[in-house]
């Protein structure tokens, strides 16, 4: 047996793997070998062993050497020719790279999977995004590492996708019908990076701004961009509304003014513009009834949604639509923090197109429920309302700790129906 594999051999032995492990941190991160180790709380057997090669006495319970005193001590030993750090790298399992050939190695496979990806997309719509992610993103050498070839695979199905998104072609897919045609599976843009990275993209080369990620911002983004994640689940109730090209019994619900639950199936069947006429938004499924019957009884040409809380992509993509066509909107919602918040939100995103229906303190005093308090979270919720007709409410709000809830006129919503149609 050769001297440095008896050395390998002999430091295998159990009592010396702390200080062989310390040695190999040291050089990591030097780069070469020399330092200091520290090693504390010695066992018995660490201290018997290393004291024995070290020719030290370590009953004190620690170990502090520097290397150039280790090594001194190391060639009084019968290993004194042996190269150590061919040592230490023959009991490392995995190669030992200090941490600048580290950096270096992932600076260098960083370059090579840029230069491969924009070799390939330079003259297409995801290139602007490839410079972009490969200047901002940090953790570009952590997924490489820890997705390897994957990783590679993953950035080209992305680019793949931005390079073919719907709405270029002004057009709408269901997003695991476009994944299934970008990647063969119809589930790899569902969730984790690569879901995270494709909202990425399309924000960044559709220019979307998205302050906060929830679920109707994510969908609201790949609306954008042409995809559907749902086109069963998600609805929205209405009354009194169709398009020109009377498709999907779409024509017998309006002329019966019969309410029913339109969903994003339903109206990517729609080709034509819709009927033109107001279109009047409630937040609460009771008022929506209520102003069914009434529309109803006295043959008004309006039309009804039902936003029911939130307003969802469908509902979204209908107002659009109906915008598109001609329509005016006009919306009321409760007197509370989330109902301004929805208000405040349409009036921003369509501006002159949408018009508050019933908003202002004088109606606000006439169904104002007294609270014991306002929490912080929905005092803030208020204070950030933009539009300045909400803004006031919202102050009325916060001043004299009230509510409000749109139950409470329906009398004046009809009253306005019936005068203004």
């Amino acid at each position: 047996m050769s001297c440095l594999n008896d050395c390998i051999e002999y430091f295998q032995e159990p009592g010396f793997q702390r200080m062989i492990k310390a040695w190999i941190e040291k050089y990591k991160s030097l780069g070469h070998l020399g330092g200091k180790i520290k090693l504390d709380n010695l066992s018995l057997l660490e201290q018997e062993k290393l004291g024995l090669f070290l020719g030290l006495d370590l009953s004190c319970g620690y170990l502090h050497i520097t290397y150039s005193e280790f090594y001194k001590r190391f060639q009084k030993t019968k290993f004194e020719d042996v190269d150590f750090l061919k040592v230490l790298k023959s009991l490392q399992s995995s190669p030992i790279y200090t941490f600048q050939e580290l950096r270096d190695l992932k600076k260098q496979t960083k370059n090579s999977f840029k230069e491969t990806l924009f070799q390939k997309y330079i003259d297409t719509n995801a290139y602007p995004w490839l410079v972009h992610y490969f200047q901002e993103e940090r953790l570009i050498s952590k997924y490489i590492q820890s997705y390897q070839e994957n990783y590679l695979e993953m950035l080209s199905y992305i680019c793949e996708a931005i390079n073919n998104l719907p709405v270029y072609h002004h057009k709408y897919t269901l997003l695991s019908v476009f994944s299934q045609k970008i990647t063969r599976n119809p589930h790899y843009f569902d969730h984790g990076l690569s879901k995270e990275l494709l909202l990425k993209a399309i924000t960044f080369s559709l220019d979307i701004n998205i302050i906060e990620k929830t679920i109707e911002t994510i969908n609201d983004v790949f609306y954008q961009a042409g995809l559907l994640r749902d086109d069963l689940s998600n609805n929205c109730y209405i009354c009194h509304i169709k398009p020109y090209i009377d498709i999907s019994g779409w024509r017998g619900f309006y002329e019966s003014y019969e309410p029913w639950n339109m969903n994003l199936y339903n109206l990517m069947k729609v080709n034509s513009s819709f009927v033109t006429m107001p279109i009047y938004i409630v937040e609460n499924p009771s008022v929506f009834r209520s102003l069914v019957k009434y529309i109803q009884d006295h043959c008004l040409q309006v039309g009804l949604i039902c936003s029911n809380g939130q307003i969802n992509l469908c509902t979204y993509m209908l107002l659009d639509k109906l915008i598109e066509s001609g329509c005016q909107l006009y919306y009321a919602g409760d007197y509370d923090p989330e109902g301004l918040l929805i208000a405040d939100k349409l009036k921003q995103k369509y501006s002159k197109h949408c018009h508050l229906w019933c908003y202002s303190v004088n109606y606000f005093n006439k169904i104002q429920i007294m609270q014991d308090e306002i929490s912080s979270k929905r005092i803030q919720i208020l204070k950030n309302i933009q539009d300045y007709q909400l803004k006031e409410i919202a102050l009325f709000m916060i001043e004299h700790l009230c509510f409000g809830y749109q139950e409470g006129l329906i009398n004046i919503y009809k009253k306005d129906l019936l005068t203004n149609n």
